[in-house]
């Protein structure tokens, strides 16, 4: 769930865009037409107040002084057309050029000061390379990376020292592999060779839930990689229809399986692993161990930490009923255990998401919102606190390190506004706060490495893009400003963020665009759009914060609206923890705030609302029409779940515990018992291959729906997964459009 979230909240920040024509066009989201203006390839170079970037008018890299303002070119890629031997530039594309199969990136990173990388591919060769480029001596040269028949795009991932990429073995599971830049192609290591059926290596496990993204870690000095080993052989099948494939539809349809562990039932089982690059180097054979984890401790590993001396590696343990976590240190040659060094209890759910940030001392800071709110808390070397850092009614979002004279610790924090992120820091000997970033709306930072400096790409509400550099003693220069707006022939909804109280005395966060000539005379129809689940906030102060596609709606003439209710993010512990064994309660209940406030309002048509969502919204969807079945005259939702019974175990149990434990929440929560109370048209969609809120929840409401004689719609999108993406979602668009339109429009 909090995997889709992300997803769309991602995909839109990309993709807002419109079209030629009085309305959006919904197919130049996906065709590139309305990008915003970009700087590519923003990079600071190292212990200095420069940076680099892309010049597309001149095709050249540029260094630019943020204290004096001054630019210069440092080259153009004519330089590097030559230096390949081709002396024709305008053959290459605009962000790489490309010939004989070879072809570099216009995008690096700084290895020091004085070297800037390029991945490329050499030219007319089979075997990828970097380019480097030396400010000091102005010269080009290449370093070897040896992957001989595997393109740049296959390789997983790199440090430093060593790099891993994959490859399929005669056909089979993919192989992970280990190199580094001193050996030979010929002294690849797998690795780990401890590998079986439904053994899974080199991905994020536990459903990549506790901010688990990755299958492996490198250590500081690159001298181990710890890596994740899942088994789950244990966990039942779960079977997909396939009924089409890549090149067409199937002769005949087949079963492909899964592992899904669903709420309730047995869950895989995790180690971590570490591979010890010098002695497999030395050896010429992979060498590793595993650490001696104790399932008694907690059998989800989370934030796998190496300390910075790669003397020890910590994990952070979790139980199954998620109320229960531990921080353990592990000593890392021998796997043994340590000590335990924090334990956290809640009578509902514990949650860690966050590595340590380690302090030259041994000392550590951690995250934790104990308190009610996520902030910082400093702990000696054993595990001791110190102190809180951080503290008020507020919490830190996001961690963005701290500087080399650990002075100051910088993060980000809706401190001012709900609705707002802003860049702070924290002096670790006061606890003094400072705002770098002021301005109301959403700051997105990148600071350099030292802290000294940073991007902030800056939007809210009313502006779509500035890009700024910034020093956190207090300089800033604007880089660019979306101007003019690629929005600025259109006629679009008028966009407003407010408030509205619930009856525990909380505000919920709301935004509605009315529609272009609006006439307060008028009434509207109204289309509400819902997620309502954890790990989401969709009402934030960024340009067109509700998406492409609602306000192409607006554009249409509805009144849209969206509210975030109890149980999102970034409001507190409580605020979030409250919908705890009982999901749809709570937010249901917030939900019909906002409903009421809007049949009040003068301009809405109260017989012509209808209510759209998707995964989690789709579950709320399907609440609110049958909990409140009078409300809305339509309602659309997709990859709904009906039954958490169904759901996977991490996400599932961590909000209503297991089955066995909590059947009266799970009956409560259970839509298929419901829908014989629907009044409304309803449309319901899924993805064919969703592994994440599978389709046997829409196909048992389908059949409860038939034995209650109640009529649903129903499309299946029979190659997408969790959500329809591409091109493809432009027909989901239209869909629900059409329904809405069939209904509400008079």
């Amino acid at each position: 769930m909090k995997r889709f979230f992300l997803l769309i909240v991602s995909f839109f920040a990309v993709f807002f865009a419109f079209g030629q024509s009085q309305l959006i066009d919904l197919n130049g989201v996906f065709e590139g037409k309305y990008r915003y203006d970009n700087i590519p390839s923003l990079s600071w170079r190292p212990t200095t107040s420069r940076y680099t970037y892309y010049d597309k008018s001149d095709d050249a890299v540029m260094m630019a002084d943020l204290k004096n303002g001054k630019s210069s070119k440092l080259f153009d890629f004519q330089n590097v057309y030559d230096f390949f031997g081709h002396k024709d530039g305008a053959a290459y594309t605009a962000n790489s050029f490309r010939q004989a199969g070879g072809w570099v990136a216009k995008s690096w990173q700084w290895d020091d000061m004085n070297t800037l990388r390029m991945q490329c591919l050499v030219p007319g060769e089979t075997s990828d390379a970097y380019l480097l480029y030396n400010v000091k001596t102005k010269q080009f040269s290449l370093q070897s990376h040896g992957m001989p028949n595997v393109s740049v795009e296959d390789e997983s991932d790199s440090h430093q020292g060593l790099y891993i990429y994959e490859k399929e073995e005669n056909e089979g599971p993919v192989v992970y592999y280990v190199n580094d830049y001193t050996h030979p192609v010929s002294e690849q290591i797998i690795l780990c060779p401890d590998t079986g059926k439904h053994i899974v290596f080199g991905q994020a496990v536990h459903r990549s839930e506790w901010g688990i993204n990755e299958g492996w870690y490198f250590s500081p000095k690159d001298n181990y990689i710890a890596f994740y080993r899942m088994d789950e052989s244990m966990v039942e099948d779960y079977p997909l229809l396939q009924t089409s494939e890549e090149d067409g539809a199937a002769a005949i349809a087949y079963i492909k399986n899964i592992k899904y562990p669903m709420a309730g039932r047995t869950s895989h089982q995790v180690k971590v692993g570490i591979f010890d690059a010098r002695k497999s180097f030395a050896t010429h054979k992979c060498v590793y161990h595993y650490i001696q984890t104790d399932p008694a401790d907690g059998e989800f590993l989370t934030n796998v930490t190496f300390s910075p001396d790669e003397k020890y590696l910590y994990i952070t343990h979790l139980n199954r009923e998620q109320n229960h976590s531990k921080l353990i240190r592990y000593e890392l040659e021998s796997g043994k255990k340590v000590a335990v060094l924090i334990e956290e209890q809640d009578s509902r759910y514990v949650e860690p998401l966050h590595r340590m940030i380690f302090l030259n001392n041994g000392d550590f800071i951690w995250q934790s919102d104990r308190d009610g709110w996520n902030h910082f808390y400093l702990y000696h070397f054993d595990g001791q606190l110190v102190r809180q850092i951080t503290k008020g009614n507020w919490p830190v979002i996001e961690d963005l390190g701290l500087d080399p004279q650990e002075k100051n610790l910088y993060f980000m924090t809706n401190k001012d506004n709900p609705v707002d992120q802003y860049l702070y820091a924290v002096n670790l000997a006061t606890g003094q706060l400072t705002n770098l970033t002021p301005d109301s709306g959403t700051h997105t930072i990148r600071m350099s490495a030292d802290k000294k400096y940073y991007f902030d790409y800056f939007s809210s509400l009313h502006t779509p893009l500035e890009i700024r550099a910034g020093s956190t003693d207090g300089k800033t220069k604007k880089l660019l400003k979306s101007s003019p707006s690629p929005y600025a022939n259109y006629t679009l909804g008028t966009d407003t963020i407010f408030s509205l109280k619930n009856a525990h005395g909380d505000d919920l966060y709301c935004e509605m665009i009315l529609p272009p000539h609006f006439d307060k005379s008028k009434k509207y129809p109204c289309l509400v759009y819902v997620y309502g689940g954890p790990h989401s906030q969709l009402v934030t102060n960024t340009f067109m914060t509700a998406g492409v596609f609602l306000n192409y709606m607006a554009q249409k003439g509805y009144v849209i609206f969206v509210l975030d209710n109890r149980g999102t993010s970034n409001r507190g512990a409580e605020f979030e923890k409250c919908i705890h064994r009982q999901l749809g309660t709570l937010e249901s209940e917030d939900q019909m705030v906002g409903i009421n406030y809007l049949r009040s309002l003068p301009f809405i048509d109260a017989q012509r609302m209808g209510i759209d969502g998707w995964s989690f919204g789709g579950f709320m969807t399907l609440t609110m029409v049958t909990e409140h079945p009078e409300i809305f005259a339509s309602a659309t939702c997709g990859g709904p779940v009906v039954n958490w019974e169904w759901y996977e175990i991490m996400y599932g149990e961590r909000y209503m515990d297991t089955p066995q434990e909590n059947p009266e929440g799970y009956a409560q929560a259970c839509i298929i018992p419901k829908i014989k109370n629907l009044k409304c048209p309803l449309l319901v969609m899924h993805g064919q291959q969703d592994n994440t809120v599978v389709q046997q929840h829409s196909l048992e409401l389908l059949h409860r729906s038939v034995l209650e004689d109640v009529q649903i719609h129903y499309f299946p999108y029979t190659t997408h997964e969790h959500n329809v993406m591409g091109f493809d979602r432009v027909q989901m668009w239209h869909k629900i459009e059409q329904f809405h339109d069939q209904y509400l429009k008079k």
